[in-house]
């Protein structure tokens, strides 16, 4: 099976801006930061990424050891920790949001 062609891509990378740009324009996109925000607070996601952070200072030394080693040790934590339950919620929310604004449904 092949992958997209250069015009599928373009016209894809095209839909992603104007869909950006509706999200931004309504307002949405920052109702559904509030609503990701709300949501990693509730279930612990948070503490438990700043549980994780302290204990790599800990062990590396805080002397010894940059930004950007615990950010990149700690965003593939991050990202496998999301709550599935919250990435399909946020995935039908966008797909309704696109649905509304005209988009076509992929």
């Amino acid at each position: 099976m092949q992958g997209p062609t250069d015009t599928e891509k373009a016209s894809m990378l095209l839909e992603q801006n104007m869909l950006d740009a509706k999200l931004q324009e309504t307002g949405e996109r920052e109702r559904l930061k509030q609503y990701i925000t709300n949501h990693l607070n509730e279930c612990g996601w948070r503490e438990e990424l700043k549980k994780q952070c302290i204990e790599i200072i800990q062990n590396k030394g805080v002397e010894k050891i940059t930004i950007e080693e615990i950010t990149a040790d700690i965003a593939p934590k991050g990202r496998a920790l999301l709550p599935e339950k919250l990435k399909v919620e946020v995935f039908n929310r966008l797909r309704t949001f696109a649905e509304k604004q005209g988009f076509e449904p992929r």
